[in-house]
């Protein structure tokens, strides 16, 4: 079995905890809040401040590939520009403990440069022991300036029969659906992405708009059929086994030509107990052809 997998399966090796409690938005509305203080700080106190203060220690930043977030803004603290955001959308798992955010970005690159930069991101957050959020992983892609506001933040509640699911069952279903993504993106990842895809999902590509939902998916996907090879992910996985993230680096082929890239995926179990992608990102590594 590839080492992709293994990394899968020892990864649930850990005992799940699951709350009491009936889920509710609070996590989620405490992402989408701290999400925006962090914003807040990047612009009253500076960008390179602001990640020092709101990322874990272990935090990862794609720039463009994955890399530890402290480590990069400590070796960027004379960062002239103000990098600011808004959350557009948040969730979390059942468990309270992970979730995510997306929206939008603006960066004005200061010292005396003009020309704004507009993008989109996604930030996984992950609740630390002091009942703090920090950021545990970060991506985004590059796009035009948007033509209208961003909207309001629209706000996933977790599932209500997370916790219900017997560990085993929730344990091979997520294996399963990662074995079978990966083995469907080396043959047409475009098609392996809408074919796990949830109905909501959210897939992030540079020079384009978000496309939300399954049609939009679709669509922005059709011609997308590379050969993609991912390699060994770091996963992120929730208390409840209803929500998990995926990250690293990959390999494609499209046709004669070859590249490389980053890539973001978050997956959620939904009312069936299927593993389903609910966001899925991914970015172009620059070339190192001289």
């Amino acid at each position: 079995m590839p080492k992709f997998f293994f990394a899968l399966l020892a990864l649930f090796l850990t005992n799940r905890q699951v709350p009491g409690q009936t889920p509710d938005v609070t996590a989620a509305r405490e992402i989408a809040k701290t999400d925006g203080e962090f914003s807040d700080w990047s612009r009253q106190k500076g960008t390179p401040s602001a990640w020092l203060h709101y990322v874990a220690e272990e935090g990862v930043i794609f720039a463009p590939g994955p890399v530890n977030a402290k480590k990069y803004w400590a070796g960027h603290s004379s960062f002239a520009g103000v990098l600011v955001w808004q959350p557009v959308f948040a969730a979390a798992a059942y468990s309270a403990d992970l979730g995510y955010s997306a929206g939008v970005w603006e960066l004005n690159p200061g010292g005396g440069k003009s020309t704004r930069s507009f993008g989109n991101y996604v930030t996984i957050w992950r609740k630390q022991a002091t009942s703090r959020w920090k950021v545990a992983v970060d991506a985004g892609t590059q796009n035009a300036e948007p033509g209208e506001s961003p909207p309001p933040v629209q706000i996933l509640p977790a599932d209500v029969t997370a916790g219900q699911r017997p560990d085993d069952e929730a344990r091979a279903g997520f294996t399963q659906a990662c074995h079978e993504f990966a083995d469907e993106a080396k043959e047409d990842c475009g098609k392996a992405v809408t074919s796990h895809a949830a109905n909501e999902i959210r897939v992030y590509r540079d020079h384009a708009a978000p496309a939300i939902g399954l049609a939009a998916a679709r669509i922005l996907l059709e011609p997308d059929h590379g050969r993609v090879s991912f390699e060994e992910p770091h996963v992120t996985f929730s208390k409840a086994a209803d929500l998990a993230c995926t990250y690293g680096t990959y390999s494609e082929e499209r046709g004669n030509i070859a590249g490389r890239g980053s890539y973001l995926s978050i997956w959620r179990i939904d009312l069936n107990g299927d593993w389903k992608l609910v966001l899925e990102l991914e970015k172009e590594l620059p070339s190192t052809k001289q």
